[in-house]
């Protein structure tokens, strides 16, 4: 066998090549300069940055690291920056939901969305665990997306519930009833609960009036949102379960919220209004989410405001400064006009003269202020009067 040999004797290759034409070939010079400085430079990067941060496993602990950072501290100043972004950005919208009533807020299109948006993580944080994400409810927790109410499901009555809490209560064994008529009762109620599709017996609607159920639940079964006793004939469940017949017949039993009674069902809701789990604002937030959830009871348009009038007689009279003078004389004007008017409070006229004696200049702008007042009031009384 012929020795092979290298036809780039002097080129400084290796003397592999990749092709039979030996175009390709393998050379061995050195790496280019400044790929070796790029490689000593990240060997000292490498150990300027095991110093600085938390890098080298030690026996049960590791370096922390010079700089003393952590992963849950930077994620703290990202949080707080983000805070402080929201605070600043959104400050305006959440004065005006602080200003706002919950209708006013519902009325808005802008305040309502953004209520509903920012709530969601409310709600998820605090809700949610009982009532389900979407407000779809879990066992043994109501349904907050239907409108299908214990207490109500109006703006008043929704805030009423998240401020307060609620604490639901049933006896046990109304007026003695035995565990056959308990059976019987149930019975009666899921068939009416079924609509035309149910088939009670209606010989057993006497249990239900003569046992003290008609007491809460009203004659016609409908309820009564004040005492936050349920609707029982539309076959909405408190306590919804596979086994329903199972279940009301365990509430009547038993009951609700029976301490006696391991067996009782349990409906309580936590008093936000009295923690310092959210404030003031999230709670109103709070209260418009739920409210639109889909079965929060529509709020209606806003009552519309008497104009004031713009008969100069009811104008009121600025005052040129913020002097004595100036404050007197302007209060002075407004009450005659108050006078021409038969618009007068009593003691305007009363704090005028004193304010004159004494020369007291906020007892001057309390009188012009009262003076002003009586103005508007009587101009509002005229636009808002019964003309003939």
């Amino acid at each position: 066998m012929s020795e092979h040999k290298n036809p780039y004797p002097g080129e400084n290759n290796t003397g592999h090549f990749w092709d039979d034409e030996n175009d390709v070939r393998e050379l061995n010079n050195r790496p280019p300069r400044w790929y070796m400085q790029a490689m000593a430079i990240s060997i000292v990067a490498v150990v300027i940055y095991s110093f600085y941060y938390p890098s080298i496993p030690w026996f049960g602990d590791h370096y922390k690291g010079s700089a003393g950072w952590t992963q849950v501290g930077e994620m703290k100043e990202s949080v707080a920056e983000l805070e402080a972004y929201r605070e600043k950005k959104f400050a305006a919208t959440e004065q005006a939901i602080a200003d706002s009533s919950l209708e006013d807020i519902v009325r808005d299109d802008e305040l309502r969305t953004y209520a509903v948006k920012t709530a969601k993580v409310l709600f998820g944080d605090n809700c949610a665990a009982c009532h389900g994400a979407g407000g779809q409810g879990n066992a043994g927790f109501p349904v907050l997306a239907d409108d299908d109410w214990l207490f109500g499901g109006t703006l008043a009555k929704i805030e009423q519930s998240v401020t307060n809490g609620r604490k639901g209560n049933m006896p046990a064994r109304m007026l003695g009833i035995t565990d056959a008529q308990a059976g019987e009762l149930a019975t009666f109620l899921i068939e009416t609960g079924k609509g035309e599709a149910g088939n009670p017996n209606p010989a057993s609607k006497a249990l239900y009036l003569t046992k003290g159920c008609i007491g809460c639940h009203g004659p016609t079964l409908k309820g009564n949102q004040m005492l936050g006793a349920a609707n029982l004939s539309d076959g909405i469940y408190r306590f919804a379960a596979d086994d329903q017949h199972a279940s009301v017949v365990r509430t009547i039993v038993h009951g609700v919220n029976q301490g006696h009674d391991p067996l009782t069902q349990d409906a309580v809701m936590p008093a936000f209004g009295n923690s310092n789990v959210i404030d003031a604002v999230q709670l109103k937030k709070l209260v418009v989410y739920v409210h639109q959830l889909g079965g929060g009871v529509p709020v209606g348009p806003a009552p519309k405001k008497a104009k004031a009038s713009n008969d100069p007689k009811y104008s009121p009279v600025a005052a040129a400064s913020d002097s004595f003078a100036d404050v007197i004389a302007a209060a002075e004007a407004n009450y005659k006009k108050n006078i021409a008017q038969n618009a007068a409070w009593r003691d305007t006229g009363k704090m005028i003269k004193e304010a004159k004696k004494t020369k007291d200049a906020a007892l001057a702008k309390k009188a012009n202020t009262q003076a002003v007042n009586a103005l508007r009031q009587a101009s509002v009384a005229l636009t808002a009067s019964p003309t003939f």
